[in-house]
């Protein structure tokens, strides 16, 4: 809920306006909180590879065993004291970074803080590491919707990009977005006083140096799309796309064989999960769950890969892209309760292809 502005008379006669204590949305608030969710994931993915590898170590001897969850729990202070104690631009990124990691290590070993046993591999601890990473994928996805027009959000973000002019020359692009701002500031006239501030900081942006050259990594991010564009062409990327898709279409489908064996009447069928017998004539409701949306990720996919070589690239992007949201957002949930290191691949190969997916679509469709 937002404070309305009330006025109330001061010395000379001119309203004063009540301090307004409501939350502002940051404008790069949605590319922070994707980083930490970024930066969750790789922590997740890469802690339980290392771990699997190595055959699970514990550091700290025989009486004590630091647990990663420590580590975690270091980087989020270390996060929160960088917030706390610099101002530059780049602080978010380093937080966002840290944040995440460190929420990832922690967050890893919750089999161990909700089960009596201190069981790291308990069955719920991956479908509950997997909600939060979408819960903070699903959070950066709100926070892009934010309104940043109005002229609090409009202030707060030309004082943001205003800490440019402190550290020297400003790069061609923030100086014009921060002339935007100031342009939306001036144009709204129920706050006077905003409208004074972007008209007095006007002159001190306009008269302010511009960076001559782009910068190393602007340079760099140059260099990669045209790369990307000699070296891979349209039908190449195509290709990549369509082969993943029936790929990943083909390997969903045994979803759809699980499903048959369940309801099978054969008493020699069995099936083997993680090294567990499923019981015969039982249908456990996760596996049937898991493999009922498996398999509508299968034939998703593979109808994807099919319009993608007949040349229907809208349809085929759209329809490999919604596959992939449904086994991300859904499917996995179900999987990782049965199998931990089997989603933790899967996972990886849905975000690479749906990267592909993404790809394709701002190259050669928007």
């Amino acid at each position: 809920m937002t404070t309305t502005a009330v006025a109330a008379s001061t010395g000379d006669g001119a309203p004063a306006r009540r301090r307004l204590r409501g939350p502002v949305p940051r404008e790069d608030a949605a590319r922070n909180v994707r980083l930490v969710a970024v930066a969750f994931g790789v922590a997740v993915v890469v802690t339980r590879l290392y771990l699997a590898l190595t055959g699970y170590p514990q550091i700290g001897g025989a009486t004590y065993h630091l647990a990663h969850a420590l580590w975690g729990g270091l980087l989020l202070l270390l996060g929160g004291l960088a917030a706390l104690m610099w101002s530059n631009r780049w602080v978010p990124t380093a937080t966002a970074v840290l944040v995440g990691v460190g929420s990832g290590l922690f967050v890893d070993e919750v089999g161990k803080f909700i089960t009596r046993q201190n069981d790291y591999f308990t069955p719920l601890a991956a479908p509950i590491i997997y909600v939060v990473f979408l819960g903070v994928l699903g959070l950066a996805t709100v926070t892009r919707r934010a309104r940043l027009d109005r002229p609090r959000a409009l202030a707060y973000s030309v004082a943001v990009r205003s800490k440019d002019l402190a550290d020297g020359a400003l790069r061609a692009d923030d100086r014009a977005a921060l002339l935007r701002d100031l342009a939306s500031l001036e144009a709204d006239t129920s706050r006077p006083d905003l409208v004074a501030y972007a008209a007095a900081l006007r002159p001190v942006v306009e008269a302010a140096p511009v960076e001559e050259a782009p910068s190393r990594s602007r340079t760099g991010i140059a260099g990669l799309a045209r790369a990307e564009a000699a070296l891979v062409p349209r039908w190449l990327h195509r290709i990549a796309l369509a082969a993943g898709s029936a790929l990943l279409g083909l390997l969903s489908l045994l979803g759809l064989v699980v499903l048959i064996a369940l309801w099978s009447s054969d008493p020699d069928t069995q099936i083997v999960l993680d090294d567990r017998a499923v019981p015969p004539g039982t249908r456990p409701p996760m596996l049937v769950v898991a493999s009922a949306g498996e398999a509508v990720v299968g034939v998703l996919l593979l109808v994807a890969a099919v319009a993608l070589v007949i040349g229907r690239d809208r349809a085929g992007v759209r329809l490999c892209r919604i596959g992939l949201v449904l086994a991300l957002a859904g499917v996995n949930v179900a999987l990782g309760y049965l199998d931990a290191e089997l989603v933790v691949v899967a996972v990886v190969a849905e975000l690479a292809l749906l990267l592909v997916a993404t790809r394709y679509r701002a190259r050669f469709l928007e």
